[in-house]
């Protein structure tokens, strides 16, 4: 390969198309393979199914306990001010078989969350089964940082020492992913670094 060659190919244009298609690929990839790995129902995570970090989850929530933190955003000004936070949503303890997982929900699902919080309680009092199911659908991730810490003082409030805690292994937790978007938008990435190639190429060969 002629290398002057190949850098006169190059233009401004081809690089902003290979960042936006390589900057789309780097943030959907992960999530793209998880997508088509065989999902894990809520239900098999009850009768035993392990689930880590990388795991397809999908199915309806049927029990969940009450949330242990939750989630806000906001925008940073100029003058060190910021505006005020706006919600993003809830983590809930989820039962498993093993013990507990996080379960993030969006805040547009918190209301459906609450319900199934409080019947499942209701349940564990010894009233009536949960009806309020939620569909879910996400990626399992290590919980780390400030979350974690959420988590293990939400389980010793709860009257779980900390060797108790310590068995029930890697904190994880689920969070809400649409894998459909993610594929369309790991297409468009490399589509975008596709085009950016094919003109190199055509411009390489013409000169």
């Amino acid at each position: 390969m002629d290398i002057k060659k190949f850098i006169s190919s190059l233009s401004v244009n081809i690089f902003i198309l290979l960042g936006m298609g390589g900057i789309m690929l780097f943030q959907s990839a992960g999530d793209f393979v998880i997508s088509f790995k065989p999902a894990v129902s809520f239900e098999d995570m009850l009768d035993g199914k392990e689930v880590k970090a990388g795991t397809h989850v999908a199915g309806d929530v049927i029990y969940v306990i009450d949330y242990f933190a939750s989630e806000s955003t906001y925008t940073q000004r100029s003058d060190g001010s910021r505006s005020g936070d706006k919600a993003n949503g809830r983590y809930y303890l989820l039962p498993t078989a093993d013990g507990y997982i996080g379960l993030k929900s969006r805040q547009v699902d918190v209301s459906e969350m609450e319900k199934i919080a409080e019947q499942t309680y209701d349940y564990m009092m010894g009233g009536e089964e949960p009806t309020t199911t939620y569909f879910m659908q996400g990626s399992v991730e290590v919980m780390e940082g400030q979350l974690e810490k959420y988590y293990r003082e939400y389980l010793a409030d709860m009257g779980y020492t900390e060797g108790e805690i310590a068995d029930m292994g890697q904190p994880l937790v689920i969070k809400y992913v649409s894998f459909t978007a993610v594929r369309v938008l790991f297409l468009i990435g490399l589509a975008l670094v596709g085009l950016a190639v094919f003109f190199v190429w055509r411009r390489y060969t013409r000169e």
